[in-house]
């Protein structure tokens, strides 16, 4: 499948309108940091705000602290979706809860005109539900428990850097070939 040890992941994470994308949520923040060879390379990181033409509920601005005004200026979905697929060309992907956001992306996919994401991904959600001893799983938690929290949590760059840090910890922990077994197609 993948030599694994030559592989670029890209740890992402995307901040939404709300958590159903079937029912019109949309994605409004994207963030993904590339990890090579054991380490997470932020130079060449990919971070931006998204305009998704629907109004933010309060009840999201209060969760992840962006509101209407902070997007009203930023690129539409149209303009980013292609610039992202391009960008995570080749790479298995890592996320935290990976379902949720593949969904949003394969909605975003076809509001875009854009054939979805097909990439190989890996959840560090069900790892640490699989190789941990307890709980709690949310990624705040996780962070904390491994030292490796930024201070801010729910926007997508402090998540997808905790997500790479986490993902790194696991490496360590439970080695990459061991990981692979956690390794997914998606097939939107």
């Amino acid at each position: 499948m993948h030599n694994l040890e030559t592989q670029v992941f890209v740890s992402f994470d995307l901040e939404t309108t709300g958590l159903k994308p079937d029912f019109g949520d949309r994605i409004i923040e994207i963030a993904a940091i590339p990890i090579f060879n054991g380490k997470i390379k932020r130079k060449f990181e990919f971070h931006t705000l998204i305009n998704p033409k629907i109004r933010i509920p309060v009840e999201g601005s209060q969760f992840h602290k962006l509101n209407n005004k902070d997007i009203e200026n930023a690129p539409t979905m149209n303009e980013i979706f292609p610039k992202f697929k391009e960008y995570i060309a080749n790479t298995i992907l890592v996320s935290h809860n990976a379902k949720m956001d593949m969904l949003f992306l394969d909605v975003a996919a076809k509001e875009s005109g854009t054939l979805p994401v097909e990439n190989y991904y890996i959840d560090t959600l069900e790892i640490a539900k699989v190789l941990l001893d307890r709980g709690p799983y949310s990624l705040e938690s996780l962070s904390k428990k491994f030292n490796i929290y930024v201070g801010r949590s729910h926007r997508a760059y402090e998540d997808a850097l905790m997500t790479a840090k986490l993902f790194l910890i696991f490496i360590k922990k439970f080695g990459l070939k061991n990981l692979g077994d956690f390794i997914k197609k998606w097939r939107g």
